[in-house]
C-alpha cells in the first residue's frame, strides 16, 4: 500500500519558551500514506509540523526527507517539502494566478514550466474560471483550495496540513480528504494534524497520537481499536447555527454525567456508555429545538487514546456533562 520512508523525524525535542514542547519524537510517514497526528491543544502537534517543515529548529534529533537532513543541506530539503498552514499562506490583494507565480519563483521556477505548473494548480483547485480574480474575495473553501495548490507547485514529496478543515464546511472537508487520497495515490507523504478523532479514523493510514509532547500510540485505526478496553458510542454532527454560551451549559447539564458533551464552533460531539444513553442524549438535543445539518454515529474507536486528558482539553468548549437528569 505505501512506499519506501520518506519524512523522518528521529528523537525530536522542542522548546516552546520553558515547556519541552515535543519529547524525543520518533515517527516515519512512507511515501503514498497519510498520517493523522492526533491530540488536544497544547500536546505538540503544530511543534512537530513546524520542525517537519523546517521552520522550527529542534533542540535535538534529526529530521530527513528521503534521506536529505535538513541540518545538512535546508535549500534541498525546502524543495521536497510542501506546507499547507491553518490559516490560508496566499495575499489577498493578488489574484489566485498570481498567487501562484509568486510561489513558483519562490522555488527558482520559471518560463514554461512555471506556465505549466501553473494552469495545472488552477485546475486543481477549481479556480480556471477565476484565475484573475483576487484571493481576498474567494470563498473560504476556495481559498483553501488555492492555499493547497501553492503548497503542491513545486512537486514536493511530503505535504505537511495544520488543521486543515478548521474552517470548511462537511462538504468542503470531504472534498479536500478526497484530494488528499489523490496525492496519496501518486506517491506524496502527508502529515496532518487534527483533535478530531473522525477526521484521523476514517480519513488516516495510520494515527500518532501526542500527549504532553510525547508519542503515546501509533498505528492504523483499527490496530489502536483493538487496544480499547471499553468502546463508547460516538455520534458526529453539525449543527445549522451556533449554540449560545448559557444554551450549550444547560445542554450538558440535562444530557447527563456519563455522556461527554463536545462542541467547537459548528461541530458536535456526543459520547455514550451505549448506543441507547447516546440515542437519549441526541433525543434531549432535538427537543430542545437545535437543528443538525447532518450526523453520524459510530462505535467510538480511539476515544481511549485520549483518555486521561479533560475533556475540556479536546476542543476549545469541550468540557464533561456537569449534571444528572
Amino acid at each position: 500500500m505505501n512506499g519506501p520512508s520518506a519524512l523522518v523525524l528521529n528523537a525530536v525535542r522542542v522548546w516552546y519558551g520553558r515547556r519541552l514542547a515535543v519529547d524525543g519524537l520518533t515517527l516515519t510517514v512512507r511515501a503514498g500514506e497519510i498520517v493523522g497526528l492526533l491530540g488536544p491543544n497544547g500536546s505538540g502537534k503544530s511543534s512537530t509540523l513546524g520542525v517537519a517543515a523546517g521552520v522550527l529548529d529542534p533542540a535535538g534529533g534529526s529530521v530527513s526527507v528521503n534521506g536529505v537532513r535538513r541540518d545538512r543541506d535546508p535549500r534541498a530539503f525546502a524543495r521536497l517539502v510542501g506546507l499547507v498552514p491553518q490559516e490560508p499562506a496566499v495575499y489577498d490583494e493578488l489574484t489566485a494566478e498570481a498567487n501562484l507565480r509568486f510561489v513558483g519563483r519562490l522555488y527558482g521556477l520559471g518560463g514554461d514550466d512555471l506556465r505549466v505548473r501553473v494552469d495545472r494548480g488552477l485546475r486543481f483547485a477549481k479556480l480556471c474560471d477565476r484565475r484573475g480574480q483576487r484571493a481576498g474575495t474567494l470563498s473560504g473553501g476556495l481559498k483553501q483550495r488555492l492555499n493547497l495548490a501553492c503548497a503542491l507547485l513545486h512537486d514536493p514529496a511530503v505535504l505537511l496540513l495544520d488543521e486543515p478543515t478548521a474552517a470548511l464546511d462537511p462538504a468542503s472537508r470531504d472534498g479536500l480528504f478526497a484530494e488528499l487520497h489523490q496525492l496519496k495515490e501518486k506517491g506524496v507523504a502527508i502529515l496532518l494534524t487534527t483533535h478530531h478523532l473522525d477526521e484521523a479514523e476514517h480519513g488516516c493510514d495510520r494515527v500518532a497520537v501526542l500527549r504532553d509532547g510525547v508519542l503515546t500510540a501509533c498505528g492504523t485505526p483499527s490496530d489502536l481499536a483493538q487496544t480499547s478496553v471499553c468502546g463508547r458510542a460516538v455520534l458526529y454532527a453539525h449543527l445549522r447555527e451556533r449554540l449560545p454560551k448559557f444554551f450549550r451549559v444547560s445542554l450538558r447539564r440535562r444530557i447527563g454525567r456519563d455522556v461527554v458533551v463536545e462542541i467547537t464552533g459548528r461541530r458536535l460531539r456526543l459520547s455514550a456508555p451505549t448506543q441507547q444513553r447516546l440515542g437519549e442524549a441526541l433525543a434531549v438535543v432535538m427537543a430542545d429545538g437545535v437543528t443538525l445539518d447532518a450526523f453520524r454515529s459510530t462505535e467510538g474507536r480511539l476515544d481511549h487514546l485520549l483518555r486521561g486528558v479533560p475533556a475540556a482539553e479536546t476542543s476549545a468548549e469541550a468540557v464533561p456533562a456537569s449534571g444528572g437528569r
